[in-house]
């Protein structure tokens, strides 16, 4: 479950940032995201790139070492007397 969560979290990290992208280019450069990523540039992009690849390290690793996987909750069943 973990796992799955950590893979979530990429997800989300990656899908917000190119969200950004396409979201910013038309309010700042008043273009398309395709032509707004061609402003922005390679570099910038891909700093862009390793910028959310240090958030999902940092948000995976808490997500790791919180715990609170499904595998150590108590079983359910009846309650004992």
């Amino acid at each position: 479950m973990r796992m799955l969560k950590i893979l979530r979290l990429l997800l989300d990290v990656y899908g917000a940032l190119f969200l950004t992208v396409i979201i910013v280019a038309p309010l700042i450069y008043g273009v398309f995201p395709y032509e707004g990523l061609l402003r922005l540039g390679a570099l910038p992009f891909y700093a862009l790139v390793a910028a959310a690849f240090a958030l999902w390290v940092w948000l995976a690793a808490r997500a790791f070492y919180a715990g609170g996987d499904a595998h150590d909750e108590e079983p359910r069943g009846p309650a004992a007397p």
